[in-house]
């Protein structure tokens, strides 16, 4: 497929870049066409059944053609009031220019004059002629063909004015548009940025267990643990052109993860998962959002004691949200206030960027627990 579009190798100058779009001034004068010849026939068939009630045998011809007289006139007048109008599409926001343009339409009386003068000589009865009418001018007329003009006055600009706020809206809706598009770019890359700095650092860690397991010479260990950590390296370039993943997949991951961990910390790590069930998997999450949940509650529960760590895991689906709360229980060498490492900031910061107010993450401790609560949009 060719591209449509080209570049031109000689720009055009600036006054032809400024005439209108020949096809719109065009289209106009077809509608007009169309549309005063309907109204010829209408305005024509109602005089013609009102002169029938009134037994005045009238002449279908002869009245549509009277009309078509008035309308030939005025035609070209809503189009070189259109075409104005688009040319100088900058002024219609000004008074002054509608006025002008409206006390000037009126000069068109004078050939529309002429015009009819013209066309009754063909039309009428023979002994008409041209210069009687001419000459002749009643303020019948007149007022018919002042009234005429600030009709179709009205009409053009009304068009006009209609076309201009149309036009203006699609440019707006057009800049919508690409400012979204844009904001979804960024915030897109954003997320790919966050996540290079979390899975370099998750995967560091766990090397950092393999590597213990190794120290230790438990090579047996050692080999599972390889095997674990290649479960996770397989989920974590399955995910990756992924924004989001299926709870189920998550939870799986978690495992290999859990998995990988309790070799190095054996029957220490205790892990204790509540609340799930079919709604719970089918919900979508951000790849690699309980990790460091888990990573953070091992950083400052274990990692700070020799004794066994009770790390619950819960999930809830409350209206449109998921919640999932990870605690552990604080001991005397726990920190206050720790929590909020690399691994939850960098996960805050996913959460902001991928789903902004509808997900948060707060921390909390409560009766002797560290608590870690992430909620997540939900649908039905």
């Amino acid at each position: 497929m060719t591209s449509t579009t080209q570049t031109l190798d000689h720009p055009l100058p600036a006054w032809a870049s400024a005439l209108p779009d020949w096809r719109r001034p065009m289209n106009f004068v077809l509608y007009n066409i169309v549309g005063w010849t309907l109204l010829c026939a209408f305005v024509a068939f109602a005089v013609y059944t009102d002169d029938l009630r009134a037994d005045r045998h009238p002449q279908f011809g002869t009245i549509f053609f009277n009309w078509v007289a008035a309308a030939l006139a005025l035609a070209p007048l809503s189009w070189i009031l259109y075409y104005a109008f688009l040319r100088w599409e900058d002024y219609l926001g000004r008074l002054s220019f509608i006025v002008l343009a409206y006390l000037s339409s009126f000069l068109f009386i004078a050939p529309w004059h002429v015009f009819d003068a013209w066309f009754s000589m063909i039309w009428a009865k023979d002994g008409v002629e041209f210069l009687d009418v001419m000459w002749s001018w009643h303020n019948a007329v007149c007022l018919f063909r002042l009234s005429a003009i600030s009709v179709v006055f009205g009409a053009v600009l009304g068009v006009r004015l209609w076309q201009q706020n149309r036009d203006r809206l699609l440019a707006l809706r057009d800049q919508r548009e690409r400012r979204l598009q844009l904001r979804l770019a960024l915030e897109r890359r954003n997320l790919a940025v966050l996540r290079a700095q979390l899975e370099p650092h998750f995967m560091f860690n766990s090397l950092n267990a393999v590597s213990g397991l190794v120290r230790t010479a438990q090579n047996e260990n050692a080999l599972t643990a390889i095997e674990k950590l290649s479960e996770l390296l397989r989920y974590s370039l399955a995910s990756s052109e992924k924004q989001e993943v299926s709870m189920r997949e998550e939870l799986s991951g978690l495992e290999d993860y859990l998995s990988l961990q309790s070799l190095r910390y054996g029957d220490r790590l205790q892990v204790q998962i509540d609340g799930l069930n079919d709604e719970v998997y089918s919900c979508d999450c951000p790849p690699f959002f309980l990790q460091p949940l888990i990573e953070n509650a091992i950083k400052h529960d274990l990692d700070r004691h020799k004794g066994i760590s009770d790390i619950r895991i819960e999930f809830r689906i409350e209206a449109s949200n998921v919640h999932c709360i990870v605690s552990n229980p604080l001991h005397a060498t726990t920190s206050v206030g720790t929590g909020f490492g690399l691994g939850l900031k960098t996960l805050k910061a996913r959460l902001d960027a991928l789903y902004g107010e509808a997900a948060n993450l707060n921390t909390t401790m409560l009766d002797g627990r560290f608590l870690v609560k992430v909620s997540l949009p939900y649908a039905d």
